[in-house]
């Protein structure tokens, strides 16, 4: 990390929202970070031998709902008071923050663009900007979204500068936490990333394996089956108002109840074909080296970016498209294809338009419960693929 990283506007940019967040909910008595509450709650419970699963620890749906093996990052902050670890974990998530942007403004303009953009630091400022209400729900409740989208993107970073076992992982500690974001593995499969994928593998089975060693094997396997049953009651009690299945619900009155598993076949195989026709283009590059790693950087901010749309979760996860989201910024400045900005204007206001504060409590719930932020990230998906698509094919030979 060089220093112009640190000191500059991007990084002022992040301080003052995310100290401005801070001071506001101070000063409001609105500082208790729920979900961080119930990570905490639930490490102590491990280390004390109570109960984690299946008990909500925040009123509501407070209950602790990743594996257990992620329980084991959250015990060191169990050595201090909750007030103080809230504030410490609050300012993690800012550092993560910035460092999360950075890394995508490298990979963006390293991997992606032909040339680098002229004012970079504005456009990374732009594209923290669009996504500021996913960050600033994300710093009240202390969810940790932003640490697992930081690892997915030093996971591919590593892969793209072969370092394919620490890129595993990384990749593995983030399935832990969420399991549905196994479908990063696809390209990595299609692509024969087998030392990513051994090391993908193992950090897995060690990460299920540790609650084995501690608390011991009975506490563990209630655990596992508490795990799994927790897992089902939270995909059956969100609606899932970002994904494309509520979307259809409220549009087609016949929908069918299973047709988020067909939503989620259908575009798997989609992707899987887009991968495949690069694959088939790498082979015929005159530079496949080169052409290998804008792809597989591409497929990697996709597949992140359709994580909302796919399935049944809380709209905050929306922050797994902030990758995409810098891509179509910096790829519209760089090929100054300013014609699609009232375009992409639209489709940014709906991706961010759960706010109460900006827009009104009714409408802004009207969008939300109308599916329309899930519709607004796959319009800006498909945005995104047309940009990648259209520059890739003018390059052509």
């Amino acid at each position: 990390m060089k220093k112009r990283d640190l000191l500059n506007g991007f990084a002022i940019l992040v301080a003052i929202i995310c100290l401005g967040t801070f001071t506001l909910n101070m000063i409001n008595g609105r500082f208790d970070l729920g979900d961080f509450r119930v990570y905490y709650t639930a490490a102590s419970n491990l280390v004390s031998g109570g109960p984690v699963y299946l008990v909500s620890f925040d009123g509501g749906s407070g209950f602790y709902k990743y594996s257990p093996a992620t329980l084991f990052f959250f015990i060191p902050y169990t050595w201090l008071p909750f007030r103080q670890a809230s504030i410490l974990h609050f300012f993690i998530l800012s550092a993560a923050y910035w460092f999360t942007m950075v890394t995508i403004g490298k990979l963006v303009t390293k991997y992606l663009l032909d040339e680098r953009p002229k004012h970079e630091i504005l456009l990374l400022s732009l594209s923290f900007f669009f996504i500021v209400i996913h960050v600033t729900r994300e710093l009240y409740l202390g969810n940790i979204n932003i640490l697992l989208l930081m690892m997915c993107c030093l996971a591919a970073r590593d892969i793209l500068l072969d370092k394919p076992m620490q890129g595993g992982i990384l990749l593995g500690i983030v399935v832990l936490a969420k399991p549905y974001l196994l479908i990063l593995v696809i390209p990595l499969v299609l692509r024969r990333k087998w030392k990513t994928i051994g090391s993908f593998v193992a950090t897995g089975l060690a990460g299920l394996g540790l609650p084995f060693v501690y608390p011991g094997f009975a506490k563990s396997t209630g655990m596992y089956g508490d795990w799994i049953k927790s897992i089902m009651a939270h995909s059956g009690d969100y609606p899932g108002m970002t994904s494309l299945d509520y979307f259809f619900c409220n549009l087609v009155p016949s929908w069918p109840a299973r047709g988020i598993i067909a939503i989620f076949i259908v575009l798997t195989g989609l992707v899987v074909i887009f991968i495949v026709n690069n694959l088939k283009k790498e082979k015929d590059a005159e530079n496949p080296a080169g052409i290998t790693a804008r792809n597989l950087t591409f497929e990697w901010f996709m597949i992140l970016a359709l994580v909302p749309n796919l399935i049944k979760t809380d709209w905050v996860v929306m922050l797994l498209s902030a990758p995409l989201i810098a891509y179509v910024i910096f790829t519209i400045a760089a090929q100054k294809r300013y014609w699609l900005i009232p375009l992409l204007a639209i489709l940014l206001f709906f991706y961010g338009a759960n706010s109460d504060d900006l827009l009104g409590r009714a409408l802004s719930h009207k969008i939300l419960y109308a599916g329309l932020m899930g519709l607004g990230n796959f319009l800006l998906i498909l945005m995104a693929v047309y940009l990648f698509l259209s520059r890739t094919a003018n390059r052509e030979p």
